[in-house]
């Protein structure tokens, strides 16, 4: 069964168990978020210091001019709608509705959150944030934390990642973090200047592993790769840095639904015998796709104080960074990102930019293009040890897979803490396979190898902290790590 097949499956499943009312209370929540989570876009914030290039770098992800240079607007949620609209909180709480998109005209109301829906064909996979706030340290603090409660995927714009903002980025949740890019904006001028390898690697350095990984972006670069008649420039595009990072963000949004589509199965297959009057009933088609987000513009970040009354206070950003033992999954991914494996295409070619470096804040966009290429990484062959290696690991996890949902299936409040214990001793037997078979001369063995340490590791933590998903998120790891075996088998 394919990947989209199991997912329309498990999407129109969890409704029916949603709607039935026959799952235990706290697995119902569970359920309701997950099928959410497979119903709506993912919500990407793009965040960082006034001038850091924010405006710039959603025009380029959503392939349109929605900001043009020398407007000046507060937060913003863009979501997709069949028509355009814009509802504009004001100060004073009251809202203004336009049907229509028009920056100059929400500008001149001074509102503190605008929404704004459009029919952008990216906004189908992704609805932006952009978070705006005053040039102060604590309130982009401020600003920072109260979009974190709204993000799956953050992008953090910066020149030059400046000590204020890595305490400022330090006190983000650690779930963020892993789904993060730190973006270089400026790459354009700093090639010019001949700074662009020293500035990065300071950069890089100053990030550590606090995000996914460090992009640089030309943005300029990479809008004017978008010509007139909507056709792109594919070598433009892929010099500025924009394919990157759209390649980057695909491979989030496909690790999202997926890790969400392997966390539902096992919940069905958990409650299988709850759920059986369901099968004779009749099967409703597979649900599409909800194209918009329900934002939750309650509390702009941009508002003066008294509107900012939902934002999380703080007097002074701290000044230290992340705690020692970093969450495992933050390098789980970091490993993740540099697979050479060709996610989901129809995003790219919906959202239609381009990856790019990110340039100075203020070039002239040239008008949205309708499509974009992917990035294509030509993969290596397996060796045959290294190919026999991966079809016993397959067929390992295959069985362990069927195991473990049996042990949360039979012994009910007892299973989870069971499941972890054999999933912490199935991923060490991986990890001592894989370092004991296969050809080192292999990339992807290697790969494969840094995946399932940092998978040991992020189980262990789990166990350790004892979190009430963490035996599905469990499961769901190994589930993901068979996947890709199978996708580098493939190639």
């Amino acid at each position: 069964m394919s990947n989209q097949s199991l997912g329309n499956r498990v999407q129109t499943e969890l409704k029916q168990a949603v709607l039935s009312g026959l799952l235990p209370d706290s697995d119902h929540e569970k359920a309701e978020l997950l099928l959410e989570r497979l119903q709506k876009p993912v919500r990407l914030a793009i965040l960082g210091m006034p001038e850091s290039g924010k405006s710039r770098l959603l025009n380029l992800l959503v392939g349109a001019d929605v900001i043009p240079q020398g407007v000046h607007l507060p937060t913003m949620q863009l979501v997709y709608g069949d028509s355009e609209k814009s509802v504009c909180t004001l100060a004073d709480g009251s809202k203004e509705v336009f049907n229509a998109v028009d920056a100059d005209m929400i500008a001149g109301l001074s509102p503190v959150f605008v929404e704004m829906q459009m029919p952008l064909p990216a906004l189908n996979k992704i609805s932006v944030l952009e978070v705006v706030a005053p040039n102060d340290t604590n309130a982009v603090h401020r600003a920072s934390q109260w979009a974190s409660k709204r993000t799956d995927v953050a992008l953090w714009c910066t020149r030059g990642f400046t000590e204020p903002e890595q305490r400022i980025w330090a006190t983000m949740p650690d779930l963020i973090k892993d789904h993060a890019f730190c973006m270089v904006t400026h790459a354009d001028f700093l090639k010019a200047q001949g700074l662009y390898e020293a500035a990065v690697g300071a950069i890089s350095a100053a990030a550590g592993d606090e995000f996914n990984a460090v992009l640089a972006i030309a943005t300029n670069q990479a809008l004017s790769a978008r010509r007139a008649d909507g056709t792109v420039d594919k070598d433009v595009m892929r010099e500025s840095g924009g394919s990157a990072l759209i390649s980057a963000v695909l491979k989030q949004v496909d690790r999202g639904r997926q890790s969400a589509v392997d966390q539902g199965d096992i919940l069905l297959h958990q409650h299988a015998d709850l759920l059986a009057p369901l099968k004779d009933a009749p099967v409703a088609p597979a649900p599409a796709p909800e194209p918009e987000v329900e934002p939750e513009p309650a509390a702009p970040v941009a508002a003066p104080e008294k509107a900012q009354a939902e934002a999380p206070k703080a007097t002074e950003a701290p000044a230290e960074t992340k705690p020692a033992t970093r969450d495992a999954i933050s390098r789980l991914r970091e490993i993740a990102a540099r697979k050479n494996v060709s996610r989901d295409l129809a995003f790219e070619e919906a959202a239609k930019p381009a990856e790019t470096p990110a340039a100075e804040p203020e070039p002239e966009p040239e008008a949205a293009p309708e499509e974009e290429v992917p990035v294509e990484v030509a993969a290596e062959p397996l060796q045959p040890a290294t190919r026999d290696a991966y079809e016993h690991v397959i067929a390992y996890l295959e069985e362990r897979g069927a195991e473990l949902a049996s042990v949360l299936e039979k012994q009910g409040e007892d299973g989870p803490a069971e499941v972890m214990t054999m999933a912490v001793d199935q991923i060490q037997w991986l990890c001592d396979y894989l370092n004991e078979n296969g050809d080192a001369a292999d990339s992807s063995l290697q790969r494969t190898r840094d995946t399932a340490f940092d998978a040991a590791d992020m189980v262990q933590l789990m166990q350790m902290e004892k979190q009430g998903t963490a035996a599905l998120e469990a499961i769901s790891l190994m589930l993901q790590i068979k996947r890709e075996l199978q996708a580098d088998l493939a190639a």
